[in-house]
């Protein structure tokens, strides 16, 4: 049985007075040990993409199953349990920290919302922000990160629970070459434990070029290369030049 699957999912916003399709008759399914690259475009669908397979938001058609239960009939308190114990891990990459917040104390914080104490809470932790090569910046101010080091945070911080499915959105924005290249490793070590399915969305090729299965996501419609005669869209190799990443 799949881990997470996705059937002929649609999602549609009010834009003014029209109805704008986000994701177009989506299905998708991911087994554990995956590691998928979503490649698409800006307002393409992707970060919904991510949002509707967790259980952030529910689609307005179709059905989403995390381990063989149908999110939509779950309550949102179970939900939020989902991602927080054992589950699904969601990580938004493009977050502003918080001052005078040591990186120990949000890598701790889902821990501490469950009323583990701080003590507790920092082994945990400790060994999250090992999993991720930054436990030495464990207790440095947020706001003194460079911008991938608060990516490795950020995953530290969803690791922390020991989810069974990671979804990681827009890992590359605004890095540097050389932090694409710290990035694109960082993703192939994680991708490559077989204990965690992880999807990974984004603007650019170079974090998914190592993942085992490619998608593409354009006007909500989804393609995967695991469907024989299916063209999927990537960049052409001008555009891989200008990311400046190895390919």
């Amino acid at each position: 049985m799949s881990l997470l699957s996705l059937e002929h999912v649609s999602k549609r916003y009010l834009d003014g007075r029209r109805s704008l399709t986000v994701l177009d008759d989506v299905s998708l399914e991911i087994d554990p040990g995956d590691f998928v690259g979503v490649w698409g475009v800006r307002r393409s669908g992707k970060t919904t993409l991510l949002r509707v397979a967790a259980g952030v938001e529910l689609p307005d058609e179709g059905a989403v199953y995390f381990d063989g239960n149908n999110l939509a009939r779950m309550s949102a308190d179970a939900r939020a349990k989902l991602q927080r114990h054992a589950g699904i891990g969601l990580v938004w990459t493009d977050w502003r920290p918080a001052r005078n917040e040591s990186v120990i104390e949000h890598v701790a914080l889902p821990l501490l919302s469950d009323g583990m104490s701080l003590r507790d809470a920092k082994e945990p932790a400790h060994h999250a922000l090992a999993r991720l090569c930054i436990a030495d910046c464990a207790y440095v101010s947020l706001d003194r990160l460079s911008r991938v080091e608060r990516i490795r945070v950020a995953l530290a911080q969803a690791l922390v629970h020991h989810p069974r499915l990671l979804l990681v959105d827009e890992p590359s924005a605004l890095l540097s070459p050389s932090e694409e290249v710290e990035l694109y490793e960082l993703l192939h070590s994680l991708g490559a434990d077989s204990s965690i399915a992880i999807v990974v969305a984004s603007e650019d090729v170079a974090p998914i070029r190592t993942a085992r299965r490619l998608m593409s996501i354009s006007s909500g419609k989804l393609r995967s290369t695991d469907k024989v005669g299916t063209v999927v869209a990537f960049p052409d190799q001008r555009h891989l030049a200008r990311t400046k990443s190895p390919l």
